[in-house]
């Protein structure tokens, strides 16, 4: 007799296959009608079954993209950061413009419009000051650290790292 472990993990994989089915047919021109009566499901059933796996299917591609994205503004504004951080205007309007990119794609600004969702004033726990004479590396950890994909470094009390 099949545990219910078992049970679940075998319904998942039966609702995974029928996705999978439903989704080749809705690709070789089937309606969710012709759909429906392949799997034996509801209409309603064959259209969940496509539009869902197609909307996880956006959503893990659009992920994929504003990754590379940032990683493209990320890597520009470090080639131009010692020019910028030494007064260039040249390089302090790239490197605005690349931020403001950045806000964008991370829909800063949408969230900027909505007073109760802005931090209090001031500087906060979970904010990387980066030195003006930071080395590149530094630099780098510092930009790891505010996209999260390094743990913030420690501080000293008055905003900055104690590093």
């Amino acid at each position: 007799m099949a545990t219910r472990k078992q049970r679940q993990s075998q319904a998942r994989a039966e609702r995974r296959s029928k996705t999978m089915q439903a989704l080749s047919l809705r690709a070789s021109g089937a309606t969710f009608r012709q759909i429906a009566a392949a799997l034996g499901v509801s209409e309603p059933t064959a259209w969940r079954l496509v539009r869902q796996e197609s909307e996880s299917f956006i959503r893990e591609s659009a992920a994929e993209v504003l990754e590379l994205e940032l990683t493209r503004l990320d890597r520009m504004l470090m080639g131009i950061w010692p020019a910028a951080i030494n007064g260039d205007l040249q390089a302090i309007d790239r490197a605005l413009k690349i931020e403001d990119m950045r806000a964008k794609l991370l829909g800063l600004y949408d969230r900027a419009s909505q007073p109760d969702r802005l931090p209090p004033r001031g500087i906060e726990e979970g904010v990387v000051i980066i030195a003006r004479d930071a080395s590149q590396e530094d630099f780098i950890a510092g930009m790891r650290a505010i996209r999260g994909e390094l743990p913030l470094p420690p501080s000293n009390g008055n905003g900055q790292s104690s590093s």
